[in-house]
């Protein structure tokens, strides 16, 4: 017969203290208010399942409410440039006319409306005015005027947008830009030599590497300034480029012998 197994049960607990014999050890820290996003893959899934099974109430949930949000903003911002049209450049017909396909021979700057600030726009001065822009010439608003399949001038606002929000594709334009004058005063001209040739080194500047960029000054200028604005110049670093003139797109080469091949053509055009 088999032994019996013995079993030792714990101590019964003592009763919890009473209310009134409780200790405070420490106070509470002030209740802070945290905002939390749902993310991961987790939640992905949920939405997923929510699009597919409907979801009902549950569709209110925080990224719906942010996105719902984000869109009233957007909504704000172009009612209001839509009513701000005083300093809207003039539209002249052969702008409005321009063949999107010959998009490397269009004036970006004009396109968008920043013929007057041209390379000192900034990036709050595009994005803005392609706002204006897209709001006026969408191709549904075309449409609703009764001008069909009219979206070629929109196509030129898209490409106008995407070279100059590109750094380097805007250097590119900036560097062949014929609306930017690149003339240098004779060395025979007579009249103020700091008013002649001032504005042609403040116009240079904008393609210096090195930042800041001395000025020419004035007869006033200490020696050491002047001393300063030699050494810069004659060893100025340019980032100016001329591959917006190229004929052959290396970019759109289908493999890396096609861009090797274009690139090589097109700088041995760029030394001719």
């Amino acid at each position: 017969m088999a032994a019996a197994l013995e079993i030792t049960l714990p101590a019964v607990a003592e009763a919890a203290p009473a209310a009134g014999s409780a200790v405070v050890h420490g106070a509470l820290s002030p209740v802070a208010t945290r905002g939390i996003s749902p993310v991961g893959v987790y939640v992905q899934h949920y939405l997923r399942r929510l699009e597919k099974g409907g979801g009902g109430g549950e569709q209110t949930c925080h990224l719906k409410e942010h996105a719902d949000h984000a869109e009233a903003e957007a909504a704000k911002v172009i009612a209001d440039l839509s009513l701000d049209d005083e300093d809207d450049e003039e539209e002249t017909e052969e702008l409005l006319e321009l063949d999107p396909k010959e998009w490397k021979e269009q004036d970006h700057y004009a396109v968008l409306g920043l013929s007057r600030l041209r390379y000192r726009a900034t990036m709050d001065d595009i994005i803005r005015c392609h706002r204006k822009k897209v709001l006026r010439h969408h191709p549904d608003k075309k449409a609703a005027q009764g001008h069909a399949n009219d979206d070629r001038f929109f196509k030129c606002i898209q490409k106008a947008f995407e070279i100059l929000t590109d750094e380097t594709k805007r250097r590119q334009w900036d560097s062949v830009d014929p609306a930017v004058s690149t003339a240098i005063p004779s060395a025979k001209a007579k009249g103020d030599f700091f008013a002649a040739y001032g504005p042609v080194f403040e116009r240079e500047a904008r393609f210096s590497n090195k930042t800041p960029v001395p000025q020419l000054g004035d007869d006033g200028s200490a020696r050491a300034d002047v001393e300063a604005f030699y050494e810069f110049w004659y060893g100025f670093d340019s980032w100016r480029s001329f591959e917006y003139k190229d004929k052959e797109d290396a970019g759109a080469g289908g493999n890396r012998d096609d861009k090797r091949y274009m690139d090589a053509k097109n700088r041995k055009q760029r030394a001719t």
